[in-house]
């Protein structure tokens, strides 16, 4: 990939590319033709929104930086990891949103970032680099990458997992822009995985100024279970006559609060037990299409097959939600030869066998 970098002062800063109106389209074109002879993708980087729509004829442009430099955050501490309102605009331009590269470790000394340079919140950095759907920059020194942080990204041989759109300013919050003088009340976003039907959803919020209640139809999640990442023994319901309730006192500025939700599914049987796949819960997305191939459940509701994948002989510990079982843990071995295991969920029994 090649990154064109500092877009917005080369426009601003060039004359002609101020005074002729093709020739900032033909910049674009030519780099693209060099793109195309080297075969390679291109990364567009400090943007402006009119290179953003130029890229809409130009498929070979896939990534563009949502965010300022990293060093605005852990110099000058500004938000730089709020990208949830300019990765709308790259979704829905079909480019992958890029956070900036970051560090995985607080404090590393040796930077040439001076005098007090400093990661606040770590994980707040890597679960928006893994939610936004694009590459997982790490800007750490030597020997101070924190690979324990890092692999809640991850599968083993290193494949990001990711929801299915990059995670985005929830609707409301934007609304809300207009009752209260232009201020933003909050980082408040949300993504979601879709698999056979079944929706996936994550709730993240930071720097929060005002409570707010969410509901399952103001994000287009489905009904079920919730639980934060910070404790998922403690599940509640999730539907319209139980919101989420967002607490600005805990989801503030230095602090991040994330939630999970998994839709609630209920066997044909005489006890009418329910029950819930949560996933990978020591990763930051706990079911994606880079784990999870199919959903299935059978035609008499009597059990749910779901195969996963991942590199050979990797173990996978996944989590099921059970009113007969409570919250079950197993681990998934994957099989070498295919690279994939199966987890069967039954009103009586949970298991997870390779697939050979």
């Amino acid at each position: 990939m090649y990154e064109q970098d500092w877009l917005h002062a080369q426009t601003s800063k060039f004359i002609p590319l101020r005074t002729d109106i093709n020739l900032g389209e033909q910049w674009l074109i030519s780099m693209v033709k060099g793109a195309e002879k080297a075969g390679i993708t291109i990364q567009y980087c400090s943007s402006y929104p009119r290179h953003a729509l130029q890229a809409l004829e130009i498929p070979r442009v896939t990534h563009a930086r949502v965010s300022s430099d990293y060093t605005s955050h852990i110099v000058h501490k500004g938000n730089q990891w709020n990208i949830g309102i300019a990765s709308m605009l790259a979704d829905a331009l079909g480019i992958a949103p890029f956070k900036d590269v970051f560090w995985s470790t607080s404090n590393e000394p040796g930077s040439s970032y001076k005098p007090s340079a400093m990661e606040s919140l770590p994980d707040r950095e890597i679960v928006l680099a893994t939610l936004s759907t694009d590459p997982v920059g790490l800007g750490d020194a030597i020997n101070y990458t924190n690979i324990e942080r890092i692999m809640r990204c991850c599968r083993k041989d290193g494949l990001i997992l990711k929801p299915d759109r990059p995670i985005t300013m929830i609707d409301s919050l934007i609304a809300d822009w207009a009752e209260n003088n232009g201020d933003i009340q909050g980082e408040l976003y949300s993504t979601q995985t879709t698999i056979n039907n079944q929706i996936f959803s994550i709730i993240f919020a930071s720097s929060m100024r005002k409570n707010y209640l969410i509901y399952p139809s103001m994000i287009k999640a489905q009904s079920g279970i919730i639980w934060s990442y910070e404790n998922s023994t403690d599940i509640s319901i999730f539907d319209d006559t139980h919101p989420l309730y967002i607490s600005s006192n805990k989801c503030n500025s230095s602090s991040f609060c994330l939630w999970y939700i998994s839709p609630l599914w209920q066997f044909n049987d005489a006890d009418h037990r329910q029950y819930a796949f949560m996933g990978e819960l020591n990763k930051w997305t706990s079911v994606s299409r880079q784990r999870i191939n199919s959903i299935d459940i059978n035609f008499d509701q009597s059990q749910t097959a779901i195969t996963i994948k991942g590199s050979p002989g990797e173990i996978i510990p996944l989590t099921v939600y059970h009113t007969a079982f409570g919250i079950r843990s197993l681990p998934c071995y994957i099989s070498p030869p295919t690279g994939q295991a199966l987890m069967v969920i039954q009103s009586f029994h949970i298991s997870c066998t390779e697939i050979n």
